[in-house]
């Protein structure tokens, strides 16, 4: 899914026909337009960032080589937060020492999988869950509940927020999972 799907989705949910037919390329759209798209992401980038940061990390695979049985943090495609496994290309576990700048290890070639902080997206960039981890529909509630707070819909924004949280725990499938609750006042 791309930032544009979840902006497309969001903006049919708001009501804001201009914002979708300037994605689908239909027109120019209005002076509010680009302004509202331009905030809409930015709204989208908080809620990835959050969402990443506390309920659904983003987790990535990569097959890196080691340089001198050391792989550098910075080698790493995305900014690492956690490494979760290091395996061979056998997918036999590898053992190592974990140091603020690389991981020292024995082995030439490895899968790392990491979870990693999300960059800021732009409109056209892929976001890094998949559709089973989490939906567009979840990020666009999100961002209607964000979108509606930053335009004063206090209430639109409580209902877009409860979807929102409803929808995370549906993701998560956890039993008496709670998700926090934000204050609106």
């Amino acid at each position: 899914m791309t930032v544009k799907d979840v902006l497309k989705s969001a903006s049919n949910m708001l009501s804001r026909q201009d914002v979708c037919a300037y994605l689908d390329g239909a027109n120019q759209g209005g002076q509010d337009t680009l302004p509202t798209i331009g905030v809409m992401t930015s709204l989208l980038n908080l809620v990835v960032s959050e969402l990443a940061g506390t309920f659904i990390p983003m987790v990535k695979c990569e097959e890196i080589d080691a340089t001198d049985g050391k792989i550098y943090f910075t080698a790493l495609t995305e900014r690492c937060v956690k490494i979760l496994s290091l395996r061979d290309q056998k997918g036999v576990e590898i053992n190592y020492v974990h140091t603020p700048e690389y991981m020292q290890l024995s082995a030439q070639k490895v899968v790392v999988e990491y979870e990693y902080i999300p960059p800021n997206y732009g409109l056209e960039d892929q976001i890094g869950y998949d559709q089973n981890q989490v939906s567009v529909g979840t990020l666009a509630y999100g961002l209607c509940a964000e979108y509606s707070i930053s335009k004063g819909c206090f209430d639109e924004a409580v209902m877009w927020h409860d979807r929102y949280v409803q929808s995370v725990c549906e993701h998560r499938k956890l039993k008496n999972g709670v998700v926090k609750k934000r204050s609106f006042v």
